[in-house]
Order: C-alpha cells, then sequence, then structure tokens
C-alpha cells in the first residue's frame, strides 16, 4: 500500500524503449492449435492514442483483452534479461505484445490509479497484466506463463483521459499519484497468491482508478470469504 509524500515530475520519468502496435493474425501454434490473436506487434516511430487504444492496434479476444480500462499495455525492459535468461535466446520486442515497452518503473515502482503524462497523451494506470498462454505461443517457448504469474513481471494497464499523439522519442512523466492505493505488483500478489486476505480485498476494491473487470474479480473473491 502506498500512502507516503507526493511524487514530483523531476524524480519520476520514464523512457519509451520501444512504441508498438499490430492487428490481430494468425500465429502458428506448436503446442496445439492455430489461434488468431494481436500479441504479435511491430515497433513504430509514433501513433495517436484514442481512448479506446492506439490506432493501428486491437485485439483478438475482445472478451479478455482490450477495452477502455486495457487500452494500452505496458512491459518493463528490465525484465527482458530474465527471460532470456529463461529461455536461453534473446527475445526480439515487444515479446510480449505490450505498447510501450519501458524503462524506469517496473511493477515495484507503479502504482493503480497513478496519472502520467505521455507525449501529448494523459493515461492512468488500472490494473496488473492478466497473463495467459498466448506469450508461450507467440514466442514458442513453454514456461512464460507460468512464470509470469509466478514472479509477477507480467506488465500493466492503463485506460487514456486525454487522447493525443505519442512517439518513441516522447517523455513519460508521472503527475499524480492518490494515497492508500496499491502497487502493481502488490495487486498481481493479491490476485494470484493471497486469494485468502479478505481485508485487502475489501480495501483494495475501492481503490480509486481500478479497472473494472479487476474489480468485478476481486468482489467474487470476496463473495467466498462470505
Amino acid at each position: 500500500m502506498y500512502n507516503g509524500k507526493k511524487v514530483t515530475r523531476r524524480e519520476n520519468r520514464i523512457i519509451i524503449r520501444s512504441l508498438n502496435v499490430g492487428r490481430p493474425q494468425l500465429i502458428g501454434n506448436p503446442f496445439g492449435q492455430v489461434i488468431n490473436s494481436g500479441i504479435r506487434k511491430k515497433p513504430v516511430s509514433s501513433a495517436y492514442l484514442y481512448t479506446s487504444g492506439f490506432e493501428n492496434d486491437d485485439v483478438a479476444d475482445n472478451e479478455s483483452h482490450g477495452g477502455i480500462d486495457r487500452a494500452v499495455c505496458f512491459y518493463p525492459f528490465e525484465h527482458y534479461a530474465d527471460w532470456n535468461s529463461l529461455s536461453g535466446t534473446e527475445l526480439a520486442i515487444p515479446a510480449f505484445g505490450e505498447n510501450m515497452t519501458i524503462t524506469g518503473f517496473t511493477e515495484d515502482d507503479i502504482y493503480i490509479g497513478d496519472i502520467f503524462q505521455i507525449g501529448d497523451a494523459k493515461v492512468e494506470i488500472t490494473q496488473s497484466r492478466i497473463p495467459c498462454a498466448k506469450v508461450d505461443i507467440s514466442n514458442r517457448i513453454r514456461g512464460l506463463f507460468e512464470q509470469f504469474i509466478l514472479t509477477g513481471k507480467a506488465g500493466y494497464f492503463g485506460r487514456v483521459l486525454e487522447e493525443g499523439m505519442i512517439e518513441e522519442t516522447s517523455e513519460i512523466t508521472l503527475i499524480d499519484r492518490q494515497k492508500h492505493t496499491i502497487s502493481v505488483r502488490g495487486l498481481h500478489h493479491l490476485f494470484f497468491h493471497d486469494r485468502q486476505n479478505a481485508a485487502e480485498i475489501e480495501r483494495v476494491i475501492e481503490i480509486n482508478g481500478i479497472a473494472e473487470d479487476m474489480r468485478t474479480r476481486l468482489k467474487r473473491l470476496l463473495k467466498k470469504h462470505q
């Protein structure tokens, strides 16, 4: 939980390592049938960000991915070294379907409700990413999906508060952080590894800015304790 001092713009700048977009495409599945997915994106120099997501970007499964609360997917570049070591190969960015591969803030440093200025747009962090097996399928490596869940190195999502153009050279600046929130890592841990913690679940449900889908999932967990 965060309830410390207000952060300043100078202290909290993040660098875009790669800006990525892509449409759904059929992907050969080495472990089963062919899938349709938007996980395979390509770096671009700039893209306009709408409330629904980036131009020329989309998802195949609208029920499990995308939407207003998951319009932008972030992934920390720092984690790539771990996955390269695990897989024995150098994964090409963006390996995990992220719109922005960023350097500077991992899941430990980002909190639900954080608001960032990114180029001309403003984005609010809404939830930790809930990974699926497509990270294994797309990269043709077994075990990434399980390690995402185990380690919490899964990335995070944001909603667009103000639309605008984003360049690959745009700065990402933290402009607001609320008190009594939870880190992305903390939310991931609560949802996957601390599901019996009814008191914390009840608290997190009330955090401003949390994605409605995540709020609903947490409410279901809470009902199991009642």
